[in-house]
């Protein structure tokens, strides 16, 4: 080892033990005092800089957290939404079957075959659905269809093996006759453009009221008597006209009817004229 480098170690070895000796002594003190007081606003400077940035990662770490929690908790609400949507379909199936069986059971000298609704097309020109049922299921062209609660609902018009087309008695070329429950008045019940029904040669004197219910009276063949369409909405007559202007609800839902009931038993017939 050169003189050198001795001379540098041991200046190096005195001068750590002159640091620790004043370390100890407290002789450093000030100094440190005097540095502390020259770094602290820097460190304040950069704390404040740097906050902003920690905070902006914690934000988006909890962000990430809270998105992934909505996210389960969206999963699951749609789960449970799904699950009691099929849990009230199925128990609407089981109302309907219950609903059918009662039909049959109130009429039981009828024949019914029950279809759902598969297609609809309730233009402003025509008022016509499609079932299920066709000629395999023993659905003929002309039979006549009734809802769950036995009201009229229409005709069979076209039928193919497995489907059948149904044009409702709110069809603007449909007319059935009817007669009011309450005063026995006869007339023909049509349909119209915007889907309504009204109750057409219904004569000045017949006293016919809101409220009154309207049968079919059978007159012509083609539908069965005392099946109900509707009741009466409005009755409006002035001097001047031959017949009263009747208007008459439908029982039914016609425009969001899922399920009915084709009376096969009923064999409509055309009487000649004499």
């Amino acid at each position: 080892m050169t003189p050198r480098t001795l001379a540098w170690t041991g200046f190096i070895a005195i001068a750590a033990f002159v640091l620790m000796a004043a370390s100890r002594l407290t002789v450093l003190d000030p100094v440190e005092n005097v540095t502390l007081n020259v770094t602290s606003p820097v460190q304040s400077v950069m704390r404040s800089v740097t906050r902003p940035v920690a905070d902006w990662v914690n934000n988006i770490t909890d962000a990430g957290a809270l998105s992934a929690e909505n996210r389960k908790l969206r999963d699951d609400n749609e789960r449970l939404t799904n699950d009691l949507a099929r849990a009230r379909e199925d128990a609407i199936q089981q109302q309907s079957a219950i609903d059918l069986n009662t039909v049959r059971q109130a009429f039981p000298n009828d024949v019914f075959v029950a279809a759902s609704v598969v297609s609809r097309d309730t233009s402003s020109v025509r008022s016509i659905i499609a079932i299920n049922r066709g000629t395999s299921d023993g659905v003929h062209e002309g039979q006549i269809v009734v809802s769950e609660g036995r009201s009229l609902v229409g005709t069979i018009t076209k039928a193919f093996d497995s489907y059948s087309w149904i044009t409702l008695i709110t069809d603007p070329k449909s007319a059935v006759s009817a007669i009011v429950q309450e005063s026995r008045s006869e007339g023909v019940v049509a349909g119209n453009y915007d889907a309504s029904l009204n109750m057409e040669f219904v004569g000045q004197g017949a006293a016919v009221k809101q409220g009154d219910f309207v049968l079919t009276s059978g007159v012509g063949g083609g539908y069965p008597p005392n099946i109900v369409i509707g009741r009466v909405a409005t009755v409006a007559k002035t001097e001047q006209d031959l017949f009263q202007r009747v208007s008459v609800d439908h029982l039914a839902s016609l425009s969001n009817i899922e399920y009915v009931l084709v009376l096969t038993s009923f064999v409509p017939h055309k009487l000649e004229k004499p």
